[in-house]
């Protein structure tokens, strides 16, 4: 016998029937004919789709961190430091056009919280044009934290009026969004750069009707998602509510009759350990712990 999974099943038009009335979600099990007229053997069967989001937030040091507290009387970080966390997890049925199916993966998402937009490149001081000699690190950190000063003074000045009266109205706004873009920039080069980055991984579990407990993939705050870390598992709770008060089985002496599975609604969960990770979708139909029932054709 060839075992036919759901989203296979739903394209010969055989699979997951439901009816919003009765909230009854079944299958014919058996000899189906399909849209090529060929004879299929369906033996209903579930695959849930888990959908992790995971944001990696990382921190890169800036080449002047080692003077933050010397010239701007705040430490720098002198460790560069990338932690993982995830965001949603969602819950779908395999290519299920009825109930919640999976939706097209978003594109991995990057928010460079840095002046120019770079994930390696800081800002440049450019040396005195007089001056020949090779600034060491230490003079350059004090010109940058000088030009922040000479920023923040500047201004000031522009706020109170004192820069001249010809900068006003949108000018003014231009004038301080500019500056604040040229001191972001400079307290870069001690403070160092935040970087996000957003990815969403899909895990197809096959569901069997020995097992309620799945182990999807592992999980660590200094990792990710991959083969380190605390196990994320898949948690079933068949609710043995699978409709039948709303379907009448057919006499046992019935010769015209139709075999079919009746799915359960599971309630599914998502843990990481023993912490429980909400869900978009908790709730879902599983055939392996459903019941298997006769109707009749009629």
């Amino acid at each position: 016998m060839r075992k036919v999974i759901l989203f296979t099943a739903l394209a010969l038009g055989a699979m997951l029937s439901a009816t919003a009335q009765n909230s009854v979600y079944q299958s014919t099990i058996g000899a189906v004919m399909g849209a090529s007229g060929a004879y299929e053997i369906v033996d209903p069967s579930t695959v849930i789709a888990v959908d992790i989001t995971v944001e990696k937030e990382q921190n890169i040091v800036g080449p002047y961190a080692r003077y933050a507290q010397k010239y701007l009387d705040t430490r720098g970080s002198l460790v560069e430091k990338v932690t993982y966390n995830i965001t949603d997890v969602k819950l779908s049925l395999v290519a299920d056009a009825q109930l919640f199916a999976p939706t097209e993966l978003p594109a991995e998402r990057v928010e460079i919280l840095s002046h120019n937009g770079s994930t390696t490149e800081f800002a440049k001081i450019l040396p005195d044009r007089l001056d020949n000699t090779t600034q060491s690190l230490d003079a350059a950190a004090m010109d940058a934290a000088q030009q922040i000063f000479d920023i923040r003074k500047h201004r000031m000045e522009l706020i109170t009026g004192e820069a001249g009266e010809n900068v006003f109205g949108a000018g003014l706004k231009d004038a301080l969004e500019a500056l604040d873009k040229q001191e972001a920039a400079l307290l870069e080069l001690f403070f160092g750069k935040n970087i996000i980055t957003t990815t969403t991984e899909r895990y197809y579990i096959p569901i069997d009707a020995s097992q309620k407990q799945y182990i999807v993939t592992h999980f660590s705050k200094t990792a990710g998602v991959g083969d380190s870390g605390e196990a994320i598992t898949l948690n079933i709770a068949p609710s043995g509510k699978n409709g039948l008060k709303n379907i009448t089985e057919a006499d046992p002496k019935e010769k015209s009759v139709i075999k079919m599975r009746v799915a359960d609604l599971c309630t599914c969960t998502i843990k990481i350990g023993d912490e429980r990770i909400p869900t978009k979708v908790s709730v879902i139909p599983i055939f392996e712990f459903g019941r298997t029932i006769i109707v009749s054709k009629r």
